[in-house]
């Protein structure tokens, strides 16, 4: 018998971080060997211990559904589905395959219960920390979240706790007051910012949906669609669902403010997510076109050939004696730290690297010579030295979206295969309820909501029967008469949108025979030297018309047509002060 396993275990809790051993945990298990081996426990006794401690179940969460291995079976939350699996049962599971329990099968839960499991996902998301993502991920993740950032659930769980204390009879300003304690708490994901999102969205909910007409309210989680109705795998852009009483299920996504991207990140993932949307309405010709304009390898190679054109007429010396040069505040002007000093220090190899262009990596690939830290470096001693030659270099910073644009504007197929991406993004036949999935589904009606204080605002049949006309409404209801095709009617919205070649901005063609900039796309580095990102998002008016409710400027009151302005040009102000804080 072993007499020092208390010592043991006290002694492994003091060497993890946080005081509770997890024989999960690799590094936990490292340093347990550690102090049996201290302890002089023989090889084969550490083995045997080791390999007990890696026993697995095959347990099914209680909440969400979900089925995975676990070394120790929590009966609170978790239904055993088999013990002490094999190795194949584990390999079914990461397949994505229930192995045959030893327990008999469950019975299906009751829409009661169902809701009171989506309610508890809510407002554990409603409450989420910081501390406790820091938990999570140091425990190998959280189970059962949706999509988006810990700061977007809790903002949609707020939205959906503010529906249910509404139809509590709790006023819109009780319900700010009971959001702000939690936002108000350092180490929680909801923020102030959301809670005026929450306020102004139920404003909206009570306008377009009314309070007295909600039934019950469902987060997107497999149990609140299950409980409602609503076909779990179902593919929906809705944030949640309002039941009304008559019976209908209304998908709602939410959005916090005005300000949405439809594609924001790094280019080169954002490009292979764009041209896969655009694969379907585009010829094969325009969509191999437009892949080769979005290439990031031509990117870089452009941007490399551009370095090596600024950096061909100096010497050594030359840079070293520039850099030598530079005062203080020219330093601090241009962000020249330490670390892009040694680099121009280091003249010799930068220019050889500059000369170089670029060269294969370990795959076969060309990549740039230089490095990011090189590249920042040249530019910003450039942006003190020779601002001819920087701005050479910073055209290398439009080069993905002028080659896009080209493209677009060059063929009408890519034009318009592009102006759909636009559409569907936009959520346009889920709106127009001819969306045939979202009714198989089981979700009758889609509303996509801003939080625009004061009021909300909505994207709803009618905002888009005042953005394209009368014309739309025709073939709309013929359409829904069954005397035209739902082709026809994207056609004529595709028809609609432009592609301004010079600014980036994807027009909309109103009957008033203006074009009013709802979207433009971005490709920007972060900075000179940085990787290149991808924005394809609304403009201030996009919002601004939302909030007025009209698209039609000429229906505005003077004072919304001066907000437009001083929006617009803040909007403006804004992307040149956020890429001058970039360089």
């Amino acid at each position: 018998m072993i007499k020092n396993l208390n010592e043991i275990v006290k002694e492994w809790a003091y060497r993890v971080d946080d005081g509770k051993p997890n024989p999960k945990n690799s590094t936990h298990l490292y340093h347990l060997t550690e102090i049996l081996i201290e302890f002089k426990w023989p090889v084969f006794a550490i083995d045997i211990l080791l390999e007990n401690l890696n026993e697995v179940d095959i347990v099914k969460h209680k909440t969400s559904g979900n089925v995975y291995p676990v070394q120790t079976h929590n009966p609170d939350t978790q239904d055993l589905v088999k013990k002490n699996a094999s190795k194949d049962d584990i390999k079914n599971v990461e397949k994505g395959e229930e192995p045959e329990g030893d327990d008999t099968e469950e019975k299906p839960k009751s829409k009661e219960e169902l809701i009171a499991s989506d309610h508890e996902k809510v407002e554990e998301a409603l409450r989420y920390t910081k501390s406790q993502a820091k938990k999570d991920k140091d425990s190998g993740g959280r189970e059962g979240v949706g999509l988006g950032t810990d700061t977007s659930r809790a903002g949609e769980a707020a939205v959906h706790t503010g529906v249910r204390m509404l139809q509590d009879g709790k006023s819109l300003e009780e319900i700010e007051e009971q959001l702000m304690i939690i936002a108000n708490e350092d180490d929680t994901y909801l923020t102030a910012k959301w809670v005026k999102s929450t306020i102004a969205t139920l404003k909206a909910i009570e306008e377009k949906i009314g309070v007295d007409n909600i039934e019950g309210v469902a987060w997107d989680t497999p149990e609140g669609r299950t409980a409602i109705g609503v076909d779990p795998k179902l593919k929906t852009s809705a944030d949640m669902f309002i039941r009304t009483k008559d019976g209908k299920n209304i998908g709602i996504s939410l959005k916090q403010d005005g300000s949405v991207f439809l594609n924001n990140g790094g280019w080169a993932k954002q490009a292979v997510l764009l041209l896969d949307k655009l694969k379907d309405v585009m010829s094969p010709d325009d969509h191999a076109a437009l892949t080769e304009a979005m290439s990031i390898k031509r990117y870089q190679k452009d941007r490399a050939n551009k370095y090596k054109e600024v950096t061909k007429d100096y010497t050594a010396e030359d840079i070293i004696k520039m850099t030598n040069s530079l005062t203080l505040e020219e330093r601090k002007k241009a962000g020249l730290s330490d670390k892009y000093i040694k680099e121009l220090k280091n003249a010799e190899k930068l220019l050889e690297d500059s000369a170089k262009g670029t060269v294969k990596d370990k795959k076969g690939n060309d990549v740039p010579a230089l490095s990011e830290n090189q590249m920042k470096a040249i530019a910003r001693l450039l942006s003190i030295k020779d601002k001819e030659k920087e701005q050479i270099i910073r055209k290398s910073d439009s080069t993905l979206t002028n080659n896009t644009f080209a493209v677009l504007n060059s063929s009408d197929a890519a034009k318009n295969g592009m102006n759909r991406h636009v559409l569907k993004s936009m959520h346009v036949f889920d709106a127009l309820g001819l969306n045939g999935d979202l009714k198989e589904g089981g979700v009758d009606g889609f509303i996509t909501m801003f939080g625009i204080p004061p009021d909300g605002a909505t994207l709803d049949e009618e905002n888009l029967v005042n953005l394209f006309g009368s014309e739309f409404q025709q073939v709309l209801a013929d359409v829904r008469n069954g005397d035209s095709d739902p082709k026809e009617l994207e056609e004529m919205m595709a028809e609609k949108i432009e592609i301004d070649y010079e600014s980036g901005q994807i027009l909309f063609k109103h009957e008033n025979d203006m074009k009013y900039p709802l979207f433009y796309l971005s490709g920007r580095a972060r900075g000179l030297g940085s990787s290149p990102v991808m924005e394809l998002g609304q403009t201030a008016f996009m919002a601004m018309a939302l909030k007025v409710g009209s698209f039609n400027t000429d229906e505005w009151t003077p004072e919304q047509q001066k907000k437009l302005s001083d929006a617009l040009k803040k909007e403006v102000e804004e992307r040149d002060a956020r890429q001058k804080k970039e360089k």
